[in-house]
């Protein structure tokens, strides 16, 4: 209950600007309840994004698994991410990007955890392009660590440029550019 109360505090305010009072507020209980659980502030952050990156991921996952090939799994990735900056799965907006942007330079814990959910995605999307490649669904002279890098890259750049902008018009650009990619990489 803490981890999930605070999460959305943490995603809109920043992990720095947050403050004990903040979470005891949001939770309805003490500052001694609190402790009881966690060491620190520091500790309930840790939690509350490792619960924020599981959400993202679940919600991405149940999109790509509806899927049956490789090229139609990247295009729901591309798709799930369209109305991310109307709509997005915790309150304050993405929170790999909000959590990589704050950590880069004061948290390197917390950016340790951002690292190793980006690797994971990146991972899962490299899996599903080699996979396409073996199945040929996708051609095979795609350079698959090449495409994952700009593929993730440029949605996550969409997203944040979308969000700041306070429309999703720049992310539906980038999203029509990247359809388009898809097909011509796909056999």
């Amino acid at each position: 209950m803490i981890i999930r109360k605070s999460l959305p505090i943490f995603n809109t305010k920043g992990y720095h600007a947050t403050s004990l009072t903040d979470i005891t507020n949001a939770t309805g209980i003490t500052k001694g309840a609190i402790y009881g659980n966690f060491k620190n502030k520091d500790e309930v952050a840790f939690a509350a994004y490792e619960f924020a990156g599981e959400t993202v991921l679940a919600h991405l996952t149940k999109q790509v698994r509806a899927q049956a090939t490789a090229p139609l799994k990247l295009k729901a990735i591309v798709n799930y991410f369209s109305d991310y900056v109307n709509n997005p799965p915790i309150k304050g907006g993405c929170p790999i990007i909000n959590t990589a942007v704050e950590a880069d330079d004061n948290y390197p814990m917390l950016r340790s955890k951002v690292i190793r959910t980006i690797t994971r995605i990146k991972e899962s999307i490299a899996k599903m392009i080699y996979r396409g490649i073996k199945e040929c669904q996708i051609i095979g002279i795609v350079d698959v660590e090449e495409f994952t890098a700009f593929f993730f890259s440029t949605i996550q750049g969409a997203v944040l440029v979308s969000r700041v902008e306070g429309d999703n018009r720049s992310y539906i650009h980038t999203q029509q550019i990247l359809l388009r990619m898809i097909e011509e990489i796909s056999e």
